[in-house]
């Protein structure tokens, strides 16, 4: 179905919202973006978007620790909604 875009500016759009978003100007520090960015990608599960976010991340200079961190709130999350479907498929409350 075409609504009068063509692919190439699909993708155009998609390329200039992305540098918006993740440019070196914001309320957030890229850094912290792409920390945002990471737990983003881990709770899609893309793995190519996980490995851009990681690189940009060593780029910037991001700790371990710092990585690790946004690992584990990432982690909570799907912990968490693992969790409460289990509870509503036994018909329990959350």
């Amino acid at each position: 179905m075409n609504h009068g875009h063509n692919h190439d500016e699909i993708i155009e759009h998609y390329n200039r919202f992305h540098a918006a978003v993740y440019g070196p100007e914001g309320a957030l520090d890229r850094k912290t973006r792409h920390l945002i960015c990471l737990g983003a990608t881990l709770g899609a599960g893309c793995e190519f978007c996980t490995k851009y976010a990681l690189g940009v991340l060593k780029e910037l200079q991001a700790s371990d620790a710092e990585i690790d961190e946004a690992i584990s709130v990432a982690m909570t999350v799907g912990a968490s909604n693992a969790r409460l479907l289990a509870k509503k498929v036994r018909g329990e409350n959350p």
